[in-house]
């Protein structure tokens, strides 16, 4: 089972993702901002995190490269942003991919199975 995590602070999109999740090979976990966050990460150690760039208490360009810098363990993570403009330069934030809202499922689905670029 593939474990998610997924940060951003629109609750329908939350509860959203956790409803298609159902019945599929996805555990998702779900925070609206990223109070707890971090310690919850390191206990579960997931295998992607969803991050928004636009959250209200933080840019999740910035959770990125921390979660690179110093997570023990490997985790893909894909940067979440309604503005195209601002994931452009997702590489240098450690990003290992970008999804431009809205998406469909069908497309997050696709970007789970794809390998992080090398």
């Amino acid at each position: 089972m593939t474990k998610i995590f997924v940060i951003d602070d629109e609750a329908d999109f939350l509860v959203s993702i956790k409803e298609w999740s159902k019945g599929k090979d996805y555990e998702v976990t779900t925070f609206e901002n990223s109070d707890g966050f971090l310690d919850k990460l390191l206990e579960v150690e997931p295998d992607v995190v969803l991050i928004d760039i636009n959250l209200k208490d933080d840019d999740g360009r910035f959770i990125s490269q921390d979660l690179k810098n110093i997570l023990p363990f490997a985790v893909k993570i894909i940067l979440i942003s309604a503005d195209p403009l601002v994931l452009l330069d997702y590489h240098s934030h450690y990003a290992d991919d970008i999804l431009n809202k809205p998406f469909t499922f069908a497309e997050l689905e696709k970007k789970l199975k794809q390998q992080p670029e090398k």
